[in-house]
């Protein structure tokens, strides 16, 4: 453990700007020595006094000189939570101020003026880890709640941080284990060979502990869908509406929308939660012909983003029928998972239908400028996607890219090692495997760790968290 660990951290944990409350959080050996020291309570008992998980009104000071009254940082709130019963199982003092930039950055200011540190990003999370409060996968589960942008990616950070991947590790861990064992007990007494009953029995235990392994593996693909969303593409020719379609999903004014053809020159993304589904949404720019290099570029983005898209809702303007353009447009899309949106239904309707639907089978009326229909377009984006059973949130295990990629080198070891079962070939080999396998499902928990690791990991936090 780095000697900094044994330092006294501050810092603001509230997000910066006007708000009701700032709360700036201690946490160390010394939190409750220095709360003595900045804060003065109604009744003057001293903070080292209060009992734990137990909340004081009282004043926060600046411990320099001056009359008591021109002291007062500010009015508070001060919770204070002991040793080993807090978020860093270390003392913890919160302080709840006034949200205003000045009254959280002067209570900070006292704080570190009388001994703290300032936290590193994610300190109070990695001491968290650090002190055997969670492992390693429910401390980037933190992270992951913090940085959801939809119910469902939440949800999965929620089912990772009570532990469900750890859980589930952990029980390919003692398989291993116990298939370890068996191997070690034979490679140290080899004048016990394998008979072909307990070599076999061996090799099914491997392989339905690779299969096991190939099982959450399998989840990742799921979990990637609701951690990053379904890649969305809004296209169409221009000026069909596809940036007023992409603020009424919105609900609120994203795009420009005007009636001048080729408004929208780039991509612009945001993501959307439709009943439960996370969508990574793209509005591209109109499909025209380039008129400078601008547009140039525009069009070869959009193409690219429709290449890699899950799912494309595919413009039509409604009162206009269909040009040349159009049918280069579903023809080029006929292999792509298409729901045809038909714009403008407000208006007197000229489009062929028909010919859409012999391309595209589900089709939505609607009007996104007046936001007209826009739950029928939402139906139809829940029914296509959840088609072929590639949503369903209860089996997701996994979708953290670190545990994935030490997750498939498991397989790979695990692979190998079966074929080694199944050759009668070296058990020092097989051992080496099974062992190598282990390590790598340490590293997900946090059994195994290195210190670029854990910087790596926790760079990626705020400072507060």
């Amino acid at each position: 453990m780095n000697n900094t660990t044994l330092d006294t951290i501050a810092a603001i944990a509230t997000v910066p700007g006007e708000s009701g409350i700032g709360i700036v959080r201690i946490s160390g050996t010394h939190a409750l020595d220095i709360a003595d020291t900045i804060f003065v309570s109604k009744d003057k008992k001293k903070p080292s006094l209060f009992a734990s998980h137990s909340v004081h009104y009282g004043w926060v000071i600046d411990a320099g000189s001056g009359a008591a009254e021109e002291r007062i940082i500010d009015e508070a709130l001060l919770i204070v939570m002991r040793s080993p019963r807090s978020y860093t199982r270390e003392d913890v003092v919160e302080i709840n101020c006034h949200g205003g930039f000045s009254a959280v950055r002067n209570v900070l200011d006292a704080a570190l003026k009388s001994g703290c540190r300032l936290s590193e990003p994610g300190e109070f999370t990695k001491r968290a880890f650090l002190n055997g409060r969670i492992d390693l996968s429910q401390a980037e589960a933190v992270l992951d709640i913090i940085q959801a942008k939809t119910d469902s990616a939440r949800a999965l950070g929620l089912q990772q941080l009570r532990g469900v991947v750890s859980s589930e590790i952990n029980g390919v861990r003692k398989k291993l284990v116990d298939i370890l064992s068996l191997l070690e007990a034979h490679i140290d007494f080899p004048e016990e060979d394998l008979g072909t009953g307990e070599m076999r029995e061996l090799e099914r235990k491997a392989e339905s502990v690779k299969s096991l392994v190939g099982d959450i593996l399998e989840s990742y693909k799921r979990g990637r869908v609701f951690r990053e969303g379904i890649s969305t593409v809004i296209c169409g020719k221009a000026n069909v509406g596809k940036s007023s379609l992409l603020n009424a999903l919105l609900k609120q004014e994203r795009s420009i929308v005007t009636s001048i053809p080729g408004t929208t020159r780039d991509t612009i993304e945001e993501v959307i939660d439709i009943k439960g589904i996370p969508l990574k949404i793209v509005d591209t720019a109109g499909i025209i012909e380039p008129r400078d290099l601008v547009e140039k570029k525009a069009m070869r983005r959009t193409r690219d983003f429709i290449r890699g898209a899950d799912l494309v809702l595919l413009m039509f303007d409604g009162s206009k029928k269909l040009t040349g353009q159009d049918e280069i447009l579903m023809r080029n899309l006929r292999k792509k998972k298409v729901i045809a949106v038909i714009n403008k239904s407000d208006l007197p309707q000229r489009i062929e239908k028909e010919r859409i639907q012999r391309f595209f089978p589900r089709i939505v009326f609607l009007s996104a400028k007046k936001i007209k229909n826009i739950p029928a377009l939402e139906q139809a984006i829940t029914e296509t996607v959840r088609a072929d059973g590639s949503i369903s949130f209860s089996s997701v295990l996994m979708s953290n890219q670190r545990h994935v990629h030490a997750m498939r080198k498991t397989y790979s070891l695990l692979s190998e090692a079966c074929l080694l079962l199944n050759c009668t070939s070296s058990l020092e080999l097989t051992a080496q495997d099974v062992k190598e396998s282990l390590g790598l499902l340490d590293e997900i928990t946090g059994k195994k760790f290195s210190e670029e690791m854990l910087d790596k990991i926790f760079s990626r936090f705020c400072i507060g968290k």
